[in-house]
């Protein structure tokens, strides 16, 4: 879920693609007060009850509420990689506003949880990724490397060449510097434009912290990310384990989440630990993540494949809905949002909420 913030009086800012952007709605007083009118927008997944992806959707089958009262859809975009249509947007048979190619990885390599060296899981997992890399990346897709061992550490902005995605995932399994400037491409999406360097050197000591940081560096674009997540388990700096179990949340914890989802992020977590029989907090907020950035959490597996076949199909094409909501100014908060479908034999995966203000 992404959300810009429109003064009273003044209409949308910049679009969010090349077409004209949807004007808001004029606002109203709330209790006789002035309001902001805010964008609000949602990723959501429609299947059937195998699984397969439901395309061509419009607003009209969607109902979306806050707190129980129904909200006004203003545009429903569908984005995916066209693997799962096999006709131009001008032939094809969708009634959504716009058909979207665009799709963002980024492949996250979490290092600070490996206690001596790097585990051979992580070397498995990187040499899975290339091969998921050499013969799934598409024309419009845009992979990001990143990791954290000390810090957050970017090893390539947004890109669709191969070579260059290859020798990241080398870079990031061999504790590399990473990119340590505002270095960006000098068009299309960017991680690093957005990215606060002061911050990213000095500020994110923790994963929760470089995943915080990630999700404000990639708000500015508008389209879901999703984020891969190679990890032997996250336990805060500041949480607890008690019988195998993390028993407080971290400080950090809630920042992040709310920093992902305002920026449209969902997070795939995929467990580095082999051992079965791995005490409960290894995967406990790994788990946690996933559902809360309405993503999954692949535990047991044999091969990294499995979960990269498994994340190729859940991003291979969704739906962005969007529309206006009204708050109150220096309002801030967590807002729960319910969406679903008018046809009931469809099922649906959609962000829980946002979140508002400053």
């Amino acid at each position: 879920m992404s959300m810009r913030f429109v003064p009273v009086l003044i209409l949308a800012a910049a679009p969010l693609f090349a077409q004209q952007p949807p004007q808001p709605p004029q606002p109203s007083p709330i209790f006789g007060e002035k309001v902001d009118v805010n964008l609000v927008q949602l990723d959501a997944v429609v299947t059937d009850n195998r699984g397969n992806q439901m395309l061509g959707l419009t607003k009209d089958d969607f109902i979306v509420r806050e707190n129980g009262v129904a909200q006004t859809i203003d545009t429903v975009d569908y984005f995916t990689n066209r693997r799962l249509i096999d006709a131009p947007e001008s032939l094809a048979k969708f009634k959504v506003e716009r058909v979207h190619d665009e799709r963002y990885l980024i492949f996250f390599f979490d290092k600070a949880s490996a206690d001596v060296g790097l585990p051979s899981e992580m070397i498995r997992a990187r040499a899975d990724v290339a091969r998921f890399i050499n013969d799934h990346l598409g024309a419009d897709d845009r992979v990001a490397v990143a990791g954290h061992d000390v810090r957050l550490k970017v090893y390539t902005d947004f890109t669709s060449n191969k070579e260059k995605i290859r020798r990241a995932l080398n870079e990031a399994t061999s504790y590399g510097l990473g990119i340590r400037t505002k270095d960006a491409p000098a068009t299309g999406p960017s991680l690093m434009r957005n990215m606060d360097i002061d911050r990213m050197m000095n500020k994110t000591g923790s994963v929760y912290e470089a995943l915080d940081l990630l999700g404000d560096a990639l708000r500015p674009i508008h389209a879901r990310k999703d984020v891969v997540l190679f990890s032997n388990g996250i336990v805060g700096p500041d949480e607890d384990i008690r019988g195998g179990m993390v028993v407080n949340r971290s400080r950090f914890y809630d920042p992040m989440i709310e920093s992902l989802n305002s920026a449209d992020v969902t997070l795939y977590p995929v467990s580095l630990v082999s051992d079965f029989d791995a005490p409960a907090f290894v995967h406990q907020n790994l788990a946690t993540m996933a559902s809360d950035t309405n993503g999954q959490y692949f535990r047991l597996h044999t091969s990294f494949t499995t979960p990269l076949q498994q994340i190729e199909k859940r991003t291979a094409g969704y739906y962005l809905i969007s529309y206006y909501t009204k708050k109150r100014p220096g309002e801030h908060g967590f807002q729960k949002v319910d969406v679903r479908l008018r046809n009931p034999e469809f099922k649906i995966s959609a962000r829980s909420g946002y979140a508002y203000g400053d």
